[in-house]
């Protein structure tokens, strides 16, 4: 590959000057993500700023079989943009357009590298919002990346995941073709879902250089709050009963006593440390008065008890720090973690499943996520000494949610850390997935190593 690598490089520098890097600071930032999974470093970095760069890179890549990397924020939990085959890594993060704002179609355009947090900035003073907000990394998080992983996150309960809001995407596939997939309505019968095939596909496909986004309208009115519980299995049970029930919140998120106690730890909240829902409603001020006092009378009847959240923090400055403070209780350990989806139904069944395997391994399990679309998060740290106990452990986490109708991944993609599941769960439509990439990208040069 070398010599092919560098006369592809040599005519980059050419079509892209000061945007092809080889330095060592650059290529180590490109080796890794936010996960504890193994860096690999790639043999350059280039930054597009256009379409045009995008397709130059991918025909020349293609012609030559390099394997081609994109990459947003790097804020990925699974190893995902990680190029594990070496090559380039083709890093999106310049491409910070926010092309047309339509708010009679309530819709946006914007490049990949746009940040979800500076996009509602952009927003707000349309009246409108782009929902599926990624929690945490809200502030680095870029559209690409979330839609490369179809990405959720707190108000995905009332609004929707990444998918439900894309429309349309101009992408380049693996032999440099330019296609653009979907369109502006809100409904289609035409032809294939293409687009629903591109979204999650964590840049195996295609490459997307410009998004079309559906938004809502930011909401009059909301109210916040807390619930604490006995022990976990209530709290699960509470977020069953309100999605039952059809209340209308926009967020419902767990978080066990032990993901409290590390929130204690970590921006001194002084929280009481048992297990908790954070809850919140939109609407108008009647309707967010109604849809509070049926939610609350749900959560009490399941052994909720009201609490008041910390002076000056809103519910989501407390909760985005979730992964961040179970990580800083012990800096030097690796974060195993799965990403659990699993029917709302289950959520008492798969929580209890957690304890029993926490108490199996001798682990301690951190668990938290977005109750009310079925996602639960579970982290464990582990030492080298540790691991072997802690990957069992996941691995009895995902069949616990497999046997309970749920997925291996619930928003953070495959990636590298959850591949070895793809069998497990697809069966034997894994080779029709395989047969799919073979057509976007036949020399698979795209992120190659993942998903399966």
């Amino acid at each position: 590959m070398t010599a092919g690598l560098d006369a592809m490089l040599a005519a980059l520098e050419q079509l892209l000057p000061d945007r092809v890097s080889r330095r060592p600071a650059d290529l180590a930032a490109a080796a890794h993500d936010a996960s504890s999974l193994p860096a690999a470093r790639p043999d350059a970095v280039v930054w597009p700023l256009s379409t045009d760069d995008v397709v130059a890179v991918v025909r020349l890549a293609s012609e030559r079989a390099i394997p081609l990397t994109a990459r947003g924020a790097g804020s990925s939990l699974e190893g995902n943009p990680i190029p594990v085959r070496g090559g380039i890594v083709l890093d999106c993060s310049r491409m910070t357009r926010v092309i047309a704002v339509r708010p009679e179609d309530l819709q946006v355009d914007v490049e990949p590298g746009v940040v979800y947090a500076a996009l509602n900035r952009e927003l707000r003073p349309h009246g409108l919002f782009f929902p599926p907000s990624p929690g945490g990394s809200a502030d680095v998080a870029t559209i690409g990346g979330m839609v490369a992983n179809n990405a959720s996150g707190i108000y995905s309960v009332k609004y929707g995941g990444t998918r439900d809001h894309v429309r349309a995407a101009t992408v380049v596939t693996g032999t440099g073709e330019l296609l653009r997939l979907g369109n502006r309505c809100r409904k289609s019968a035409s032809g294939y879902h293409l687009l629903g095939l591109l979204v999650g596909s964590e840049g195996t496909l295609a490459i997307a250089t410009e998004l079309t986004l559906a938004l809502a309208g930011r909401p009059a009115a909301r109210r916040q709050g807390g619930f604490r519980f006995a022990d976990a299995t209530a709290a699960a049970r509470a977020t069953a009963e309100l999605i039952r029930f059809g209340i209308d919140v926009a967020a419902v998120e767990f978080l066990d006593d032990r993901t409290i106690a590390a929130l204690n730890r970590f921006g001194a909240f002084d929280l009481v440390e048992a297990p908790a829902l954070l809850l919140e409603v939109h609407g108008s001020e009647a309707g967010v008065a109604e849809a509070w006092q049926a939610a609350e009378d749900v959560v009490r009847g399941t052994g909720g008890v009201p609490f008041v959240l910390p002076e000056g923090r809103d519910a989501w400055t407390i909760r985005e720090h979730a992964t961040r403070a179970i990580a800083a209780l012990r800096p030097t350990a690796a974060t195993v973690r799965a990403d659990l989806a699993i029917p709302i139904g289950a959520l008492p069944t798969l929580v209890a499943r957690a304890a029993a395997i926490a108490r199996e391994r001798a682990l301690a399990i951190h668990l938290f996520g977005h109750a009310g679309i079925g996602i639960l998060h579970a982290l464990v740290l582990a030492d080298d000494a540790e691991r072997p106990a802690a990957e069992a452990a996941r691995d009895a986490l995902v069949d616990a949610a497999l046997a309970l109708g749920g997925s291996c991944s619930g928003e953070h993609g495959m990636g590298l850390g959850n591949r070895r599941y793809a069998a497990r769960e697809h069966g034997s439509a894994v080779r029709l997935m395989q047969g799919v990439k073979a057509l976007f990208d036949p020399r698979s040069i795209l992120n190659p190593g993942k998903i399966w």
